[in-house]
C-alpha cells in the first residue's frame, strides 16, 4: 500500500513548527517555574517556622526553670526574710548554679520592685554593663509574667550579637499556689552562637542585622514569639533566597533582626528540569510534525519512548526522595546521643559512689570480701545496663531488634536487679498473678527500660517522704498482659496529668532524671509492643498501667 504525504510548503512548515515550539516552551516555563517557586516558598515557610521552634525551645527551657524556682516554698520565704541560707544553698560564691541551669543572670525582686538578690555568670559583658539589671527592671517592672526576646540599648556596641537576650519574668508564690504573689524572678540568657549554629542547620547563612522594613511579606506567630515579621527577597549576587526576620518583644517593641540565606537549589533544579522537559517537548513536536509527513505508526513508537523517559524521570525523583529521607534519619542522631547521655547520668553517679565506698571501706579497714563482691556485682550490672542502653537506642527504630519473642519472666528479674542496683531506699512489693505461659512479641530491652523508668520515677516522686514504697503488679486476661506500677507519693498534678506523655514535657531537670522518659516509654509500648500506657491518680499516689496484647 502506498504511503500518503501531506503536501505543505517546507518553509512555512518550519516557521509554524518553530512558532509552536516557542509558544509551548514559554507556556511550560511559566507554568512549571511558578510551581517550583510555590514549593520554594512553602519550604522557606517551614524553615522560618523551624527558626521560631529553635528560639521557642530556648525560651521554654528557661521558662520551665524559672517556674520551678518561682513555685518553691524556699523562694517564697526568701523574699520575705532574705535568708542567707537560701543564697548559700543555691547561689553561693564558687558554685556553678547558673552555668548548670544554662542561664546567665537571675534577679529576685519584691512587689516594690526592690532587688532582693542578683546573680550573674562570671562574664566580661556583665562586668562592663552593670546597668543591665537596672534597665530590665525599669522597662519591665510594671509588666506581669512574660517570656520574650529582649534587646538592651547599649551605646557604641559594635558587636550586634552581644545585647540580645532570652528574657523570662515569673511571679513568686508557694508550691501549691495558695499564697499571694510576693515578688518576681527575672532570668535571661544571651542569644549565643549555639542558637545561630542551630539555625545554620536550616539556612546556609545567618547573620544579625538591625534593618527594619515597614512593608513585610508575612507575619508569623508562635508559642512565645507573638509578632515576627519577615521580608522575603531574592539576592541576585549570591543567587539566594533572603529573609529579613524582625522579632518584636511582648510589648511589640522591636528587638532584633536576622538575615538568613539559602541557595535557590530548588529553582535551579527546576530550571534544569524544565530545560530538559522543554528540550524533550521540542524534539517531540518536531518529530510529530515530521511524522505527519512520514508515518503515523512511528508516532506511536515515539510516544512509547517518551513515556519511558517520563518513567525514568519519576524513578530518579523517587530515588532523591529516599536520599532526603536518609538524611532526615541522620539528623536525628544528635537527639539519640542526647538521650544516651540522659540515661548514663545516674548510673555514672552510682558508680562514682560505689568507688568512693570502696575507698572509705579500705581506709577504715572494713573492706571485706562480701562487701567487695557486692560492689563489683552492682558495678557490673550498671556497666552492662549502660552498654545495653547504647544498643537499645541504636536499634530503637530497627524492626528486627524490635520484633523479639519472649516471656515476661525474661525481663522481670533483670529489671528488678537493675532497679535495686540503682535504688536501695525504696521497698518494692511485687504481686505476680500470672498463671499462663503466654508469649510477648516486640522489644524486650525496650520493655525493660520502660518498667525500669516507671519504677525510678515512682521512687523520685517519694524522695521527700519518710517511707518509700512501690507496688509492682502483674495481671492478665485471655488477650492481654497488664503491668501496674503504683507509688504512694503526692500523685500527679491534675493540670499536667494529660501532658506527661508529650515530648519535651518534664517537671524536673534532665540532670535529675533517669530512664528513657515518659514520651519514649509511650513510643516503645505503642510502636514496638502494640500496646498502651496510661496514668491516673489514686487516693494515695499515682498508678501507671501498661497493657500489652499477647501474640
Amino acid at each position: 500500500m502506498k504511503e500518503k504525504y501531506i503536501n505543505l510548503n517546507p518553509f512555512i512548515t518550519i516557521i509554524v513548527s518553530i512558532l509552536i515550539v516557542l509558544v509551548l516552551v514559554i507556556t511550560s516555563y511559566k507554568f512549571f517555574i511558578k510551581s517550583f517557586e510555590d514549593l520554594e516558598s512553602q519550604q522557606n515557610r517551614k524553615n522560618l517556622s523551624s527558626i521560631l521552634d529553635i528560639m521557642n525551645k530556648k525560651l521554654s527551657y528557661i521558662d520551665a526553670i524559672i517556674n520551678d524556682y518561682a513555685k518553691w516554698d524556699d523562694t517564697y520565704n526568701f523574699i520575705n526574710n532574705k535568708s542567707d541560707d537560701y543564697i548559700y544553698e543555691n547561689f553561693r560564691e564558687g558554685t556553678n548554679t547558673l552555668e548548670d541551669l544554662k542561664i546567665e543572670f537571675i534577679i529576685f525582686t519584691n512587689l516594690k520592685n526592690e532587688i532582693i538578690f542578683t546573680s550573674t555568670i562570671d562574664n566580661k559583658y556583665y562586668k562592663e554593663n552593670n546597668h543591665l539589671v537596672e534597665n530590665i527592671l525599669d522597662e519591665y517592672s510594671q509588666s506581669k509574667d512574660f517570656v520574650t526576646i529582649y534587646k538592651e540599648n547599649v551605646k557604641d556596641n559594635k558587636d550586634l550579637s552581644k545585647n540580645k537576650f532570652y528574657l523570662v519574668k515569673r511571679a513568686i508564690s508557694n508550691s501549691d499556689n495558695s499564697a499571694k504573689t510576693n515578688g518576681y524572678i527575672y532570668a535571661g540568657k544571651l542569644i549565643s552562637d549555639s542558637t545561630f549554629n542551630s539555625i545554620k542547620n536550616v539556612f546556609s547563612e545567618v547573620k544579625i542585622n538591625e534593618d527594619t522594613y515597614l512593608n513585610n511579606d508575612i507575619t508569623l506567630q508562635s508559642q512565645y514569639l507573638k509578632n515576627v515579621k519577615v521580608k522575603i527577597s531574592v539576592n541576585e549576587t549570591c543567587s539566594c533566597l533572603e529573609n529579613t526576620i524582625q522579632i518584636y518583644d511582648d510589648k511589640n517593641n522591636y528587638s532584633m533582626s536576622l538575615i538568613t540565606q539559602n541557595k535557590r537549589t530548588l529553582i535551579q533544579e527546576g530550571k534544569t528540569t524544565i530545560f530538559y522537559y522543554n528540550l524533550i517537548l521540542s524534539i517531540f513536536v518536531f518529530i510529530v510534525l515530521f511524522l505527519i509527513f512520514r508515518n503515523q505508526r512511528l508516532l506511536q513508537t515515539y510516544n512509547r519512548e517518551l513515556e519511558n523517559k517520563v518513567n525514568e524521570a519519576v524513578t530518579t525523583l523517587r530515588e532523591k526522595d529516599k536520599l532526603l529521607f536518609q538524611q532526615s534519619k541522620l539528623a536525628s542522631m544528635g537527639e539519640m546521643i542526647g538521650n544516651i547521655a540522659h540515661q548514663w547520668r545516674q548510673p555514672l553517679n552510682i558508680l562514682s559512689l560505689l568507688i568512693q565506698k570502696i575507698e572509705i571501706k579500705y581506709q577504715t579497714n572494713s573492706l571485706d570480701e562480701k562487701t567487695l563482691n557486692e560492689i563489683v556485682d552492682k558495678s557490673k550490672l550498671l556497666t552492662n545496663n549502660m552498654s545495653e542502653t547504647i544498643e537499645d537506642f541504636m536499634n530503637f527504630f530497627n524492626p528486627k531488634q524490635n520484633d523479639e519473642l519472649f516471656d515476661i519472666d525474661d525481663i522481670l528479674e533483670k529489671t528488678l536487679n537493675l532497679f535495686h542496683a540503682r535504688n536501695n531506699l525504696c521497698k518494692l512489693s511485687i504481686s505476680n498473678n500470672l498463671t499462663s505461659n503466654n508469649k510477648l512479641r516486640g522489644s524486650k530491652n525496650g520493655l525493660i527500660q520502660v518498667v525500669l523508668n516507671l519504677l525510678s520515677n515512682a521512687s523520685d516522686s517519694m524522695k521527700d517522704i519518710d517511707e518509700c514504697k512501690i507496688d509492682l503488679i502483674l495481671e492478665e486476661d485471655e488477650k492481654n498482659l497488664y503491668i501496674l506500677v503504683k507509688d504512694y507519693g503526692l500523685g500527679i498534678k491534675e493540670e499536667i496529668l494529660e501532658r506527661i506523655f508529650e515530648p519535651y514535657f518534664t517537671t524536673k531537670f534532665k540532670s535529675h532524671g533517669i530512664g528513657i522518659g515518659l514520651y519514649m516509654c509511650k513510643m516503645v509500648i505503642e510502636e514496638n509492643m502494640k500496646g498502651s500506657i496510661v496514668a491516673q491518680n489514686d487516693k494515695v499516689g499515682a498508678t501507671f498501667k501498661i497493657t500489652i496484647p499477647y501474640i
